[in-house]
């Protein structure tokens, strides 16, 4: 994923694309400041009421699956569709970013064709989500949000099976 974010942010024009998306997160912090923690309490509360252990790891965990939705969000609803759009066209653009975007959620999300279904589709929603509010650091909550109801806690040690 930060292959890829990297690569489009090398190959675009992005720091317009990046001012623009998070021009909404830059006039009005107040509400990302308040829903960041908000949504990460929300998460330990569901660990919480699940019976979880909650401990370094599964914060580190949370805080992981933030990071990933961010790069994910910059690379495929910002910069890939932005870098094929002038040769394909916006709905073209955007499928192809959401193909890339399954396909390896295919490899991530154990192996199965309907978690890369899914994938696509919760990507097309999140573009169309994009397209219409232009707030990158909205769709990053919203996917971090999707991400930890998906996977809430870390994948199991193979060596000590916690």
């Amino acid at each position: 994923m930060a292959a890829i974010a990297l690569a489009c942010f090398f190959l675009t024009n992005s720091y317009l694309p990046l001012q623009s998306g998070s021009a909404k997160l830059s006039n009005a912090p107040f509400f990302y400041l308040v829903a960041l923690p908000g949504l990460f309490s929300l998460f330990i509360g569901y660990l919480l009421l699940r019976h979880r252990t909650i401990d370094s790891r599964t914060t580190i965990w949370i805080l992981y699956l933030l990071l990933i939705s961010i790069l994910e969000e910059i690379a495929f609803r910002l910069l890939l569709p932005l870098a094929i759009l002038s040769s394909t066209g916006l709905i073209v653009s955007i499928i192809i970013s959401n193909s890339v975007f399954a396909t390896i959620h295919f490899f991530t999300l154990r192996w199965k064709l309907v978690n890369c279904i899914g994938a696509f589709l919760g990507g097309l929603g999140l573009s169309r989500l994009f397209y219409v509010t232009e707030d990158l650091a909205l769709i990053i909550l919203v996917h971090w949000f999707f991400t930890f109801l998906n996977t809430p806690s870390p994948p199991r040690d193979l060596m000590t099976h916690k």
